[in-house]
């Protein structure tokens, strides 16, 4: 279900300079898991539908001279508790890491993308909102984002769905 990105995420200062932000929220069946862990189920449930998105993406960026993105060649997926800030989780790199907010990022010419996993445990049932922020450097990056930013919703909302947490 569409919110907002919450009041305490790393995230919110970003927002209201951002080009676009987005936040979903969905219940957190195991409140014992980290946000890390909630992630990594998360990205383990990707659609196929959205790897062959991501595929089609990184043959038109790399055309464009952008980064391709991805796990690095050969990236084994660690323990949840090993990871660190700066170590790459799929396509993103850690750079904010707390006992319940896990914040990755990607910095291109283009643009640059946030995206929190953030348990919300303050709430009736206990939840998870996965939140994203892009900041658009240049026309490259506000043309990236004309179809990103419509089809992203479906991506996210799809694979929270799927996720087991």
């Amino acid at each position: 279900m569409k919110t907002a990105v919450p009041e305490e995420s790393a995230l919110r200062p970003l927002v209201s300079r951002a080009f676009f932000s987005d936040a979903f929220v969905a219940p957190l069946h195991d409140a014992t898991l980290t946000p890390t862990e909630v992630f990594l189920r998360t990205l383990r449930a990707t659609p196929g539908w959205v790897r062959l998105l991501m595929a089609l993406r990184n043959r038109i960026a790399r055309r464009l001279g952008l980064k391709a993105v991805g796990p690095p060649p050969g990236a084994r997926e660690k323990s949840a508790g090993a990871y660190r800030i700066g170590d790459r989780i799929g396509i993103f790199s850690i750079v904010g890491q707390t006992q319940n907010e896990l914040v990755m990022g990607i910095d291109d010419s283009h643009l640059d993308v946030r995206v929190s996993v953030m348990k919300a445990l303050d709430r009736v049932k206990p939840s998870y909102v996965i939140s994203t922020v892009v900041t658009v450097h240049n026309a490259l990056g506000r043309a990236y984002m004309a179809p990103v930013e419509r089809v992203h919703p479906f991506v996210v909302k799809a694979m929270m769905r799927r996720a087991r947490v």
